[in-house]
């Protein structure tokens, strides 16, 4: 039988059905994708991880509601890096971004790319942080990665009344609030006009809890320095010194002063400057908590909110003064773990926890899972079936990066590149440029990271073993573990296009051990 024959016959049998009584049941639409991440947010302080000092009822819904992952780590722990693996589902070394402030370079296709071409209707909102040089330029349409709907700016942490592009428009706009709040709101909008017959795609990108640690009044008013309880490895002055005597590079002259104007708060051993920190940062998780309250009941008000895959993380975690350590960038617990929680009831049962391990390169290829639709073929892992408690992650290990020195870490207390292993029960790290062991810590039996094992003959076996299996993942990612090709690359695309030369922060001078550091040691005894 001819094609065309063939579908009219169909057709016609289908409509005799219809007629006598049965109805066609119209395909199910699928489900809308509401992926919400925070700025620097470590997992520890919410409420379902376990957190007793912020008040996080939305957030903790989602986690009664949907699936915990227990063990989501950002494996190269800083903004840029983060966000191209999200997008990507790739390491940074396949898509390029190996550093804050560089070039994408991905050989497949983005996460809202896919979602466009399966029928979705996509929008970014927030930072966006993953275009290279710029952070206050208009970025073209061409660069959105598959996004349509665009108010976005590519990094700032002015959170009131701070600038965002509205679509393609040259000028920027102004954001009337705090700018997550304002952001939220215009997510809701989005919610309101693009529910119905196709589904959407939305990323909501927040700038807090990061640094400069502020919230509105009203939440700022809700924490006081006296009331604060810091973590314990708050005062773990000796991990700190122990960097400040190993630190062999000579600072770039153009950060000197931001290590002089970052180190009298990190040797205040009251601990005055970290508790304004918490207070802050604490007030600003409270805001974003409420904001997230807004887009579940704006989901609820328009009937999709069990129609809609929502998801929650933050691109890496915050020092917060651990171990003296200030922002991220370095394999502690506080800056590497991160939330993963995602509330679909129609695939993930409700309070569903896992203690997988999760990357960030997992995310894209597990909520394209979730969602029915495929996935480009990509170095993350499809977690779909251990987020509906029908599988089991294998991975025994995920590779955590720092390429190269530059970062707020080595500014601050002279940590240079490194690589490592975050297992389920150790972190691993060793330096990049000596390729010494460097850190082991056993994170069951020392979950604030004070004992550095790696020194210890009884864990020389062990050392070993995750020694060769950083290697061994390094391989998988095609990471060569050295610190002058990547300051190389990226100095060549520097050069490229005009950039400020900051060749001595990426090919620093070596100096005597403890140097850089003397008068801040000769302070501390």
């Amino acid at each position: 039988m001819e094609r065309r024959k063939f579908v009219q016959t169909t057709g016609m049998a289908l409509g005799a059905v219809g007629l006598s009584g049965f109805t066609t049941a119209k395909p199910r639409r699928k489900p809308n994708i509401l992926f919400v991440f925070a700025d620097q947010l470590r997992s520890m302080e919410l409420g379902c991880y376990g957190g007793d000092q912020v008040r996080t009822p939305n957030l903790d819904r989602l986690a009664r509601e949907g699936v915990l992952f227990s063990k989501a780590f950002s494996i190269q722990p800083v903004c840029s890096p983060f966000r191209a693996m999200l997008m990507t589902g790739n390491f940074p070394v396949k898509n390029g971004m190996v550093l804050n402030d560089h070039l994408l370079k991905n050989p497949t296709l983005y996460f809202a790319e896919v979602c466009k071409s399966a029928g979705y209707n996509t929008g970014y909102i927030g930072k966006w942080h993953i275009d290279g040089y710029g952070r206050t330029n208009c970025i073209p349409p061409e660069r959105w990665r598959g996004f349509d709907y665009w108010r976005t700016l590519e990094c700032t942490h002015t959170y009131f009344n701070s600038e965002y592009f509205h679509q393609d428009e040259k000028k920027a706009r102004t954001w009337t609030q705090y700018d997550a709040i304002s952001q939220t709101d215009e997510a809701c909008s989005f919610i309101k006009e693009k529910s119905g017959i196709d589904p959407f795609m939305m990323v909501l990108s927040w700038g807090p809890p990061h640094d400069p640690y502020i919230a509105p009044e009203k939440y700022m008013k809700r924490f006081s320095p006296d009331s604060i309880r810091l973590r314990e490895n708050v005062n773990d002055f000796a991990a700190a010194e122990q960097m400040w005597k190993e630190s062999d590079t000579e600072l770039s002259d153009e950060f000197i002063k931001n290590r002089e104007r970052s180190m009298p708060g990190l040797q205040n051993r009251g601990n005055d400057e970290v508790k304004k920190w918490y207070c802050g940062y604490y007030a600003a998780i409270e805001a974003l908590d409420e904001c997230m309250g807004n887009l579940l009941k704006t989901l609820e008000d328009k009937g999709e909110l069990d129609n809609t895959i929502i998801v929650f993380t933050s691109d890496h975690g915050d020092n917060l003064g651990s171990h003296r350590q200030y922002g991220k960038n370095m394999p502690y617990e506080e800056s590497i773990s991160i939330p993963f929680i995602i509330r679909y009831p129609e695939k993930i049962k409700p309070g569903t926890k896992t203690d997988a391990l999760l990357a960030p390169i997992d995310m894209m290829p597990t909520v394209l899972s979730l969602a029915g639709i495929d996935c480009p073929d990509v170095d993350g892992k499809d977690l779909s079936d251990v987020a509906r408690g029908k599988g089991k992650d294998d991975r025994d290990a995920l590779l955590l990066i720092k390429p190269l020195w530059l970062s707020v870490n080595w500014i601050t207390n002279g940590n240079g590149p490194w690589r490592g292993v975050r297992t389920h029960r150790y972190t691993y790290a060793l330096k990049s440029d000596s390729l010494k062991p460097w850190l082991l810590f056993d994170n069951e039996t020392d979950p604030y990271q004070f004992k550095n094992l790696v020194g210890d003959p009884a864990y020389a076996n062990l050392v070993k073993k995750l020694d060769t299996r950083t290697n061994e993942l390094l391989a998988l990612a095609g990471d060569p573990e050295n610190p002058i090709f990547f300051a190389s690359l990226i100095q060549e695309e520097r050069d490229k296009f005009g950039q400020p030369n900051r060749h001595r922060a990426f090919f620093p001078v070596y100096i005597e051990p403890g140097s850089g550091f003397k008068k801040y040691l000769i302070d501390q005894n």
